[in-house]
């Protein structure tokens, strides 16, 4: 099953959800191995449906069950999977497509690829290829670092000051 989970923000996600609808089209993926978590788009899929908002508990028990999550580029989604040591692919939600109010996802993706390889999709002709080759992607677990947020906002407050 893959889980695709698209965030709350009050921003549209179509090139994802076509592109699913696309390749439902193509007979690459099939529909009954789709659950997609949208809260907000205008496009309405032809070929899957969506779920809007669940329980932490039963996102959890999707997550889990899930063989590939296909996430927005939100730390949450993302450490969350980890945790689970999924497999995973990052498509960050980009500014010029409207899709946010900057790019700041393009730059956490980034750095989630540099640290755990994660794939990173930013054009929705890739994700087919990113999904066929998921097998390469070996899950990292992740490893709390308390200490080094708190160092990092240590050191933004002493920088204000």
């Amino acid at each position: 099953m893959i889980f695709v989970t698209l965030g709350t923000q009050r921003f549209q996600f179509d090139r994802v959800l076509k592109e699913l609808d696309n390749l439902i089209e193509e007979e690459k993926i099939k529909a009954e191995d789709l659950m997609v978590q949208c809260v907000y788009s205008e496009y309405e899929p032809k070929h899957f449906q969506t779920f809007k908002l669940k329980p932490q508990d039963e996102i959890d028990k999707i997550t889990e069950q899930a063989d590939i999550i296909i996430t927005h580029s939100g730390t949450g989604s993302i450490i969350n999977s980890l945790k689970k040591q999924k497999k995973i692919i990052i498509i960050p939600r980009i500014k010029e497509y409207g899709e946010h109010v900057d790019s700041h996802q393009l730059e956490l993706a980034e750095v989630f690829n540099q640290k755990y390889n994660i794939p990173v999709v930013k054009d929705m002709k890739e994700l087919y290829n990113a999904i066929e080759n998921i097998d390469k992607y070996i899950p990292q677990k992740w490893e709390e670092n308390n200490e080094g947020l708190i160092k990092a906002i240590e050191s933004d407050i002493d920088a204000l000051l």
